[in-house]
């Protein structure tokens, strides 16, 4: 009997290999988005999953074409790097200069647009709430024990990996029912809001609290059409955050998050007189850099005492107290840390980074808005975006890449999706 006759008419050789195929492409998706979340160090801020990405790369090139958005965000990358190398050559003459910070802070865009392309092409092969687990458990394995984890590990540690993780299997129960999941979605968003009162996570307790509003609002029963209009959505998203910012503001004041929440927040707004200022008097010295030198600073440059000056002046001006360790040492003392997304881009790539932000910043806003406005906004992707605009304005480049990389690479929709959003809304009004 020849071989063909032995073969089973119903597993052809092509189906096999087209199997084996699909699964081993999953699990090189699965290993690299865990490395891209671990961020294991091999040398500067160069990671393993960021080398792994880059061997890949023929992979994931081909996905930046068929999604909006990704191609310019790459330009705009690229174009920043360009910029932040000029700035050095312009300000290297009257500032001092370190060569390691300068390849520390390039790697970390570069791994922001790795770790974006590595997403892009993974939705193409596995489920969104996979690519969230994924990377989720990459970084519950990444998570340092020392430093500030070390005094408070939920809030400085496994706060983002646990709730990355948690949104993640929650959205993955999609299957069940739209309305279920939004059920399960809104238990998971309390418990983890629960655990950020309880580890004096004051920030991240808001944005889970916003978060769990857009999720429950969505289970509000809609009119004929089964849809909101953009415009509304977005008005009522703007008095949504003024609400959950006055109402965290008084549960702050009150004691009700704590009695060191509540000092430490009594104490910012006597000293401010906003909550946000207080806690953030960052922006006030980045305002008075961006007076002074508008262009920017440059990759590598250390702020010169002139800058340094300029800078706790403008921190002066809110009644912050400038002269102390924590300026001279963790914001000027080897490098610009201005603590937000925004201000470190600005200092290191000028102008072209501040175009990037405002990119980045539109499509967190537009995922929110789209997702609302259709009703099917999940956790995962709403944290992502709610949590991205919050680095963009408050936390640090370093410690906000990794959650950027992977929101803004569920963010980008396929180049088809708005067509297939506005024939789903055209047959729900037809029903």
């Amino acid at each position: 009997m020849s071989q063909s006759a032995l073969r089973r008419p119903d597993r052809p050789l092509a189906s096999i290999d087209a199997a084996r195929w699909q699964h081993a492409t999953v699990g090189v998706a699965f290993i690299v988005l865990v490395l891209l979340g671990a961020r294991l160090q091999l040398s500067h801020t160069i990671t393993v999953g960021y080398v792994a990405a880059l061997v890949i790369a023929p992979l994931w090139l081909g996905a930046l074409g068929k999604f909006r958005g990704a191609a310019s965000l790459f330009v705009l990358g690229i174009a920043c790097c360009l910029s932040g190398f000029w700035l050095l050559a312009l300000n290297a003459p009257d500032h001092q200069v370190d060569s390691s910070t300068a390849i520390n802070n390039v790697t970390l865009l570069v791994g922001l647009l790795l770790t974006v392309g590595t997403v892009l092409w993974a939705k193409q092969v596995m489920p969104e709430w996979l690519i969230g687990l994924s990377y989720g458990l990459g970084m519950l394995l990444g998570v340092s024990r020392s430093g500030a984890a070390a005094e408070n590990a939920w809030k400085f540690g496994y706060s983002v990996p646990v709730i990355v993780i948690s949104l993640s299997i929650a959205y993955g129960v999609g299957r069940w029912g739209r309305r279920r999941q939004g059920l399960v979605e809104a238990l998971t968003l309390t418990l983890l809001a629960v655990l950020c009162q309880l580890n004096d996570s004051r920030s991240m307790f808001g944005m889970l609290g916003m978060v769990m509003i857009l999720v429950l609002w969505q289970l509000v029963p809609r009119g004929k059409s089964g849809r909101r209009s953009v415009m509304k959505t977005m008005l009522a998203l703007a008095c949504m955050a003024v609400a959950v910012y006055d109402v965290l503001t008084s549960l702050l004041v009150e004691g009700y998050l704590g009695a060191a929440a509540q000092d430490r927040s009594v104490t910012q707004i006597n000293m401010t007189g906003s909550l946000i200022l207080g806690g953030r008097p960052e922006m006030a010295a980045t305002l008075g850099l961006f007076a002074q030198n508008p262009l920017g600073f440059g990759l590598g440059i250390i702020p010169s005492p002139t800058d340094v000056t300029v800078a706790k002046t403008g921190m002066a001006s809110i009644n912050y107290e400038p002269n102390n360790g924590y300026v001279e040492k963790y914001m000027f003392g080897s490098q610009f840390e201005v603590h937000s997304v925004v201000g470190d881009l600005w200092a290191l790539f000028g102008i072209p980074a501040l175009a990037l932000a405002s990119v980045i910043a539109v499509w967190a806003l537009r995922a929110i808005v789209v997702g609302i406005t259709h009703g099917r906004g999940s956790a995962l992707p709403l944290f992502l975006a709610v949590i991205t605009l919050w680095n963009i304005f408050f936390s640090p480049l370093l410690t906000s890449v990794a959650t950027m990389g992977l929101g803004l690479g569920l963010m980008l929709p396929k180049k088809n999706q708005q067509r297939e959003t506005s024939a789903a809304g055209s047959l729900q009004d037809a029903n």
